[in-house]
């Protein structure tokens, strides 16, 4: 049974999207190689995710970060290093900029003997990356 895990932040002012993503892929996130880069901007609420060549990363930031798609959600597909294998999931922004959630979707890291995520190796990872945009406030679900 496939369960539902995401990370959800908020930020004490809007957060400017290519800023955030930029900072997450110097903190050591990365697309993963296999698919190249993964995006949405939902222009039109059906959440249709697109893929583009890693080359256009500044193209697809500034397109992301455009004030014409504030009031939509955007996202992106990022992975995290780790020796097990590809680990990763779905950064997404939402209206307003001042909230965002990672829906942790690959190879989720599960607590020891238990159908439950491990939230803290997602937290010890994601936390140092997004305090310095002036995170706020945290929240987990696991549900099936």
């Amino acid at each position: 049974m496939a369960r539902t895990v995401s990370i959800d932040v908020s930020f004490a002012v809007p957060v400017d999207v290519s800023v955030a993503v930029r900072a997450l892929i110097e903190g050591g996130m990365r697309h993963p190689a296999r698919d190249g880069m993964t995006y949405l901007i939902d222009k039109v609420g059906l959440f249709e995710w697109k893929r583009s060549s890693p080359f256009l990363l500044a193209e697809v930031l500034s397109e992301m970060a455009d004030p014409r798609w504030r009031d939509r959600v955007v996202g992106m597909t990022l992975h995290f290093p780790d020796g097990d294998g590809d680990v990763g999931g779905d950064l997404l922004f939402h209206p307003g900029r001042t909230s965002a959630s990672f829906v942790a979707c690959v190879n989720t890291k599960r607590l020891p003997d238990s159908v439950f995520c491990d939230t803290g190796w997602y937290l010890r990872r994601l936390v140092p990356l997004f305090e310095p945009l002036r995170l706020t406030e945290i929240g987990t679900l696991d549900s099936p």
